[in-house]
């Protein structure tokens, strides 16, 4: 009876082992980013002083990026760009709330 026992719970540890290795390989595939929105939100501020206005986590060309708005004491909205696993900072910019393309466009005389 004991070597029944024994049986079972090897043949169990296995089914359970293996189980795991399944939920491994599948977070693999989207795994989460390595740095905390915490971590970083540490590195944006110490590139751009000010009060975070919002955190997104995105993928963009293939990684995973944070995308950091911060104001600025001087009423600035910037916007750094993070790597969500090297940390490495990406880009700063300062976001003027523009998005048209036709900043160098001059009025036609009439």
């Amino acid at each position: 009876m004991d070597k029944k026992l024994i049986t079972g719970g090897v043949v169990a540890s296995m089914l359970l082992a293996m189980g795991g290795m399944g939920a491994v390989s599948a977070q693999s595939a989207d795994a989460p980013a390595a740095l905390s929105v915490t971590q970083a939100i540490e590195i944006a501020l110490a590139e751009v002083p000010g009060a975070v206005q919002e955190t997104e986590l995105e993928r963009e060309d293939g990684r995973q990026v944070y995308e950091i708005e911060i104001l600025t004491a001087d009423g600035v909205e910037m916007e750094v760009e993070i790597d969500a696993n090297t940390g490495a900072v990406l880009e700063i910019e300062a976001d003027d709330g523009d998005d048209d393309d036709d900043k160098d466009d001059t009025p036609s005389a009439g």
